[in-house]
């Protein structure tokens, strides 16, 4: 019996149609009903061991919510990102990114970063050089805190995660700045006294002072780090102030290096002066690049 070549190639169709069909639901079968692609691991890294395993535990209870209502939520190539960000930032609230991938048929591999603390505000909150506010359960209280006067928090978004940023003056605080702060603080902390706290106000002004707040250095947003710094080392190594530091540094009030290649200082046993602006309270100015003083507050 021949068959007509128009039949054949209806039944041609059909045999593929079928085939197509029962392969389909052959992997789909395999896919939702074996074991062959369930996630049987999480491996997290770049946190501590508690939060991991905090990490792990709720994305393993997250998954058990199916994928569009019929795929396991907990299969190698169908898993849901936005769960695994969702357990990452609840248990890691400093995180900076997250990267997810498998790691061949049963493991996910989960690699977080952190964000890197230079100040404290507060007890449980850090700001990093590039302005972003985050809470941490680490301990950050070895830190200098920082007060940041008149400014604002705006949220933004990167790498899908969302921050929240410092704004002074309308505009967001540069990495630059607050790691001149730190650096210059850090050689406060070296020879002058330890840096506790700093007040960064919104004119540019920016104090340093010990855990008391009984001794101050104030410097300029702005400076140049590198010359401020100079004038103030060439200041505190000529005397008198070099003999009163040495002496008697339990009694330091300020030190003002926010006027050019000047110093005005004051400690606690100077006599009272009623004056408006920068006075000399002692004979100390010279004619030299660094010229020694003192004013009222």
């Amino acid at each position: 019996m021949k068959i007509k070549k128009r039949t054949l190639a209806s039944l041609i169709r059909w045999v593929v149609r079928i085939t197509i069909t029962i392969v389909v639901i052959v992997i789909f079968f395999t896919y939702t009903r074996t074991d062959i692609f369930t996630i049987t691991s999480y491996d997290v890294s770049g946190t501590d061991a508690s939060s991991s395993v905090a990490v792990i535990a709720q994305v393993r209870e997250a998954v058990k919510r199916p994928v569009y209502f019929v795929i396991p939520g907990n299969k190698i190539f169908t898993y849901s990102n936005s769960l695994v960000v969702d357990a990452v930032r609840t248990n890691v609230p400093d995180v900076a990114t997250i990267d997810m991938r498998p790691v061949g048929l049963h493991t996910v591999k989960i690699s977080v970063t952190t964000l890197t603390p230079l100040f404290r505000v507060g007890d449980t909150q850090a700001l990093t050089e590039d302005g972003v506010l985050f809470t941490t359960k680490n301990d950050v209280s070895k830190l200098p805190a920082i007060v940041i006067a008149s400014s604002t928090v705006e949220t933004f978004k990167r790498d899908g995660l969302h921050f929240s940023q410092v704004i002074l003056g309308g505009e967001k605080i540069e990495a630059r700045t607050l790691r001149d702060i730190v650096d210059f603080s850090t050689k406060v902390s070296s020879i002058i006294f330890p840096v506790q706290n700093i007040l960064v106000e919104e004119n540019g002004d920016i104090t340093v002072s010990n855990a008391s707040g009984t001794s101050k250095v104030l410097f300029l947003k702005d400076m140049d780090q590198k010359k401020t710094w100079s004038t103030l080392v060439s200041a505190i190594d000529t005397d008198p102030l070099k003999n009163k530091l040495a002496t008697e540094k339990e009694k330091l009030e300020y030190l003002d290096v926010r006027y050019g290649n000047k110093v005005f200082y004051r400690f606690s046993d100077m006599t009272f002066q009623n004056a408006k602006g920068a006075v000399i309270m002692n004979n100390h100015a010279t004619t030299t690049p660094i010229i020694t003083a003192t004013t009222t507050r």
